[in-house]
């Protein structure tokens, strides 16, 4: 049993929040409404980002997607949003950025795979709040790199230590010894 637009409707209904409805003919379709932002500014200069609710394939995918979130035509500073893009997509696995080459927009995304399920309604709230924490978060760093072409400061320690929590404890001894080995070479 997938999810309808109409029971996407009643979800949204349910929750109290306001939206324009575009059911399809194939009882695919998409809702649009709107969220208010701490940190991100739309184009307009508001603290407002909006969510464009997409059933797609018979209502077992909903695409959650951020419309027009930034614009990046600048050839120079595309290949710094792209860096920060992938590395904020990689730190949160929950959504990702899609640019489009014709004009630049940049969109957020989240591809929800109900296959037999039924959306429910803490699902809807969960995401949409992660969506707008996510943009208010990366609206600094995605910003930079837009404008400016700027990367932010990467916290290597913290890769690094991540990468040695996944190691077991005879990788991390003979991570110790060969550091270890290397400190005393250079003295």
């Amino acid at each position: 049993m997938a999810t309808s637009i109409k029971q996407l409707e009643a979800i949204l209904d349910d929750i109290g929040w306001k939206y324009k409805s575009n059911p399809g003919e194939d009882g695919n379709g998409y809702l649009y409404s709107g969220f208010p932002t701490k940190v991100y500014k739309d184009l307009d200069g508001d603290n407002y980002a909006a969510v464009l609710f997409s059933v797609q394939e018979n209502g077992e995918l909903i695409k959650f997607i951020v419309p027009k979130l930034y614009n990046c035509v600048d050839r120079n500073n595309r290949k710094a949003f792209f860096e920060v893009a992938i590395r904020k997509s990689y730190e949160k696995k929950l959504c990702f950025y899609d640019y489009d080459h014709r004009d630049g927009e940049i969109r957020m995304i989240v591809d929800f795979p109900l296959e037999d399920a039924s959306l429910t309604k803490k699902q809807v709230q969960r995401v949409v709040k992660a969506l707008i924490t996510l943009i208010d978060a990366n609206d600094p760093d995605i910003r930079a790199a837009i404008d400016e072409g700027k990367l932010p400061l990467i916290d290597y320690k913290s890769d690094l230590t991540h990468e040695i929590s996944k190691m077991n404890s005879d990788q991390q001894l003979e991570l110790l010894v060969d550091i270890k080995r290397r400190n005393q070479s250079v003295k």
